[in-house]
């Protein structure tokens, strides 16, 4: 049975992933991108979307990570506070925009493809290792 993201407790979400992009840009990088997008982007999770690509499967996995991706972005780029309305436009252009490198560049090491999903602890081992977010 697949791994659920809500399987993890809070804090293990908190801390999954390594930040908005690949794990071969710089951390530094990473850390400047995901606080910047953490304004548009309130729980739009790209560590949920670390975890399906963490957990692994088939194309048709990597799909359906891909494919809610982009509707939980413009989920909460339509749920911005009315005084930052003049922002909405911005992430949904984010949103859609981010989509097309993800599908092209995805496959390139991050989606881990596996003929049978990794299982929770495996996931959550993830969370112990100290390269992980380097």
């Amino acid at each position: 049975m697949r791994p659920k993201f809500s399987q993890l407790t809070p804090a293990e979400q908190q801390n999954f992933g390594s930040g908005v992009g690949p794990d071969w840009i710089p951390k530094w990088a990473r850390e400047v991108a995901t606080a910047w997008l953490c304004f548009f982007f309130a729980s739009a999770s790209w560590r949920h979307h670390d975890f399906g690509y963490d957990v692994g499967g088939d194309r048709w996995d990597r799909r359906r990570c891909d494919d809610k991706f982009p509707i939980a972005m413009r989920r909460d780029a339509l749920s911005l506070p009315a005084l930052q309305f003049w922002a909405i436009p911005l992430a949904l252009m984010i949103a859609y925009s981010t989509y097309f490198p993800i599908r092209k560049f995805g496959d390139c090491g991050s989606f881990k493809h596996r003929d049978a999903y990794a299982t929770l602890d495996e996931i959550q081992s993830l969370l112990e290792e100290p390269s992980r977010n380097q």
